[in-house]
C-alpha cells in the first residue's frame, strides 16, 4: 500500500484489515503532515476498506508453494540419516538448500516474472536429481564426479517427464530467437520488451508447482515410507493422482486462464 503516494509499505496478505487501515492511516498522516494518526484513521480511510478483499487463485497457490516449503524445512531434518555416507550426505545437503531456492522462484514469481524465474527451477530440478543419484553412491570420487544434467535421466525412475521437464526450463534458460518472441510486444510498428506481466506470473507459479511436485516424489524416492508424514502435509494424499494438491492448483490454472502456455505446463505433471 502507500504506491500511489510514493511511500510504499509491504505487508503480508494475512494482515488484519484494521492493521492495514491504521498503517495507511500512518502514511496519510506523515504525507499530510497530521499531528494525529487517529485523525487520519476517522477522516481519509474508509472504516470497512479491506474488510472483503479476495483471495485470488494466483495468491493461494503462492500461499501454498510458502507453505509446503516451510513444512520441508521442519520435516527433512527429521529424515537425517544417522552415520550418512558420503552420498547421503551430500544429497541431504542439496535438499536442505532446494527450499530456499524455489522460495525465491515464488516470490520473483508474484513478481510478474518469467525469465528470471526459470534459472532457479532449472536449477533446482538440477539439484533433485543430483541428490537422488548420490544418495544412492557410496563411493566418494563417484559422488564426486557426478554431473547434474546427466542425472537427469536417472531421475525418470521416480519422475518420468523429468527430462520433458528439464527440456521446457532449458529452452526458455537459453535466450535464443526460439524465445523472444515471449518478451516481445508489436503494436504500431513499434516493439517494446514485456519485463512482466499477469502471464507471465500464471506460468512461473504453475513451474513452481510443476518442480514442488517434482520434490515431493524426490523425498518419496529417497526415503520411502519415512517421508509419508511430508507427503501427506503437502498433497494431501499419499496417492499419485490427480487428487494431490499440486495437480488441483494446476487444473484450476488451466480452468481459470483457458491457456495454452498452461496446458502445456500442466501436462508436465504425472
Amino acid at each position: 500500500m502507500g504506491q500511489k503516494i510514493e511511500l510504499p509499505v509491504g505487508m503480508t496478505r494475512d494482515s488484519s484489515p484494521e492493521f492495514r487501515r491504521r498503517v495507511l492511516a500512518a502514511i496519510i498522516s506523515y504525507k499530510l503532515r497530521l499531528k494525529s494518526i487517529d485523525h487520519a484513521l476517522r477522516r481519509y480511510v474508509e472504516p470497512s476498506l479491506y474488510d472483503d478483499e479476495d483471495l485470488f487463485l494466483g495468491d493461494e497457490a503462492s500461499d501454498y508453494i510458502r507453505d509446503s516449503m516451510e513444512l520441508f524445512m521442519s520435516e527433512l531434518p527429521k529424515l537425517h540419516t544417522e552415520a550418512p555416507s558420503f552420498g547421503v550426505f551430500g544429497a541431504e545437503i542439496t535438499l536442505y538448500r532446494l527450499p530456499h531456492a524455489l522460495n525465491i522462484a515464488r516470490m520473483m514469481s508474484n513478481r510478474g516474472l518469467l525469465l528470471e524465474v526459470l534459472p532457479l527451477l532449472r536449477l533446482s530440478l538440477e539439484m533433485m536429481a543430483w541428490a537422488g543419484a548420490a544418495f544412492n553412491i557410496k563411493d566418494e570420487e563417484r559422488v564426486v564426479s557426478l554431473k547434474a544434467q546427466s542425472c537427469i535421466a536417472k531421475m525418470k525412475r521416480s519422475y518420468k517427464t523429468a527430462g520433458k521437464i528439464y527440456g521446457y526450463l532449458s529452452t526458455f534458460s537459453h535466450w535464443e530467437h526460439i524465445v523472444h518472441g515471449h518478451f516481445l510486444d508489436f503494436a504500431d510498428d513499434r516493439a517494446g520488451v514485456i519485463s512482466a506481466s499477469v502471464r507471465y506470473r500464471a506460468m512461473s507459479l504453475a513451474l513452481c508447482l510443476v518442480i514442488l511436485d517434482v520434490f515431493v516424489e524426490a523425498a518419496r524416492e529417497m526415503y520411502r515410507e519415512r517421508s509419508e508424514e511430508l507427503i501427506l502435509g503437502i498433497q494431501g494424499t499419499l496417492d499419485r493422482d490427480d487428487t494431490r494438491k499440486t495437480c488441483k492448483f494446476l487444473s484450476q490454472f488451466v480452468e481459470l486462464t483457458n491457456s495454452n502456455d498452461l496446458r502445456e505446463i500442466r501436462s508436465l505433471v504425472v
